[in-house]
């Protein structure tokens, strides 16, 4: 059977085992800053629509609720809103939501740059500027830089995040993903063996990544038992049953790895671990030793 080394993980939308971002990365923490006293929650056309709530001076009170529900429905109002309160010196809370719409609108690189100097520059007091919001925007970041193709981005932003907040497995498994980008197997078995040393009861994805970088390091075993956690948890993860069909693959179970990558395709046929295991079943296809 031929080695398949495709990575298992990928920050194109619609991945399953990416944590919601914007994609959605508003619902990361749907509260990151204080929405102000009076403010109303609106649609996805609130700002726009007058929703809401205006000051005496005629000048829109600015809601950073308000322009998160715009991000994910309509992320072209979100981005003038934010830019329109940025002007009005709307502060972090404004260049934020602006950050987050221009990811939904494809403009990665510009966005992981802003998210990355929210999470790092000063102010470092106030409100807006508590190091858990830094964390969650660090991870924004992170997975914004991996959005952009550049993952050694993602891991500098994480590991500026882990010194908020050690530990942290959100920022651990952005950065795994990022080394599996960058070929680091072995930097993602340590740190994520040792997330899942410390807290077994971490979620799917944990699993999933540990599971593919024992994998391409020849680990079969012990990546086949932790792919099988990953399925416990999530017995319909398409991420989780991709790579345990690269897995049993590899491990010379063909009838299994076809199962379980139409089994893929069965659940998600529109999304990358969709076109991963279509490649995977084309390759062991025109493998005449294959049976």
């Amino acid at each position: 059977m031929k080695d398949m080394t495709h990575p298992v993980v990928s920050l194109v939308r619609g991945s399953a085992l990416c944590v919601p971002l914007y994609f959605g990365l508003s619902t990361v923490a749907p509260a990151v800053y204080a929405q102000p006293q009076g403010a109303t929650r609106g649609g996805a056309h609130a700002a726009s629509a007058g929703a809401t709530t205006p000051k005496t001076d005629g000048v829109p009170e600015w809601s950073d609720q308000n322009c998160l529900d715009m991000v994910g429905d309509d992320p072209f109002g979100a981005r003038d809103y934010a830019q329109d309160w940025i002007k009005r010196d709307g502060g972090r809370s404004a260049r934020h939501c602006l950050a987050l719409a221009l990811v939904e609108l494809g403009d990665e690189q510009e966005a992981a740059q802003e998210l990355d100097d929210l999470a790092r520059k000063e102010p470092f007091v106030g409100q807006e500027s508590a190091p858990s919001q830094r964390v969650v925007i660090a991870i924004e970041a992170a997975r914004a830089w991996l959005a952009a193709n550049q993952p050694t981005n993602a891991i500098s932003i994480a590991e500026y995040g882990l010194t908020l907040k050690p530990g942290s497995e959100g920022l651990t498994l952005v950065k795994a993903r990022a080394q599996l980008e960058l070929n680091d197997p072995d930097g993602v078995i340590r740190d994520v063996g040792a997330l899942v040393a410390h807290s077994p009861d971490v979620g799917t994805d944990a699993y999933v990544l540990l599971a593919s970088a024992e994998r391409r390091r020849g680990k079969l075993q012990q990546a086949a038992v932790h792919i099988a956690k990953a399925i416990d948890r999530a017995p319909e993860s398409p991420a989780a049953l991709l790579e345990r069909g690269i897995i049993r693959g590899q491990a010379g179970d063909a009838v299994g790895a076809r199962q379980d990558w139409q089994k893929v395709l069965d659940l998600a046929p529109d999304t990358h671990e969709a076109d991963m295991a279509r490649q995977d079943l084309a390759v062991q296809a025109a493998d005449p030793d294959v049976p």
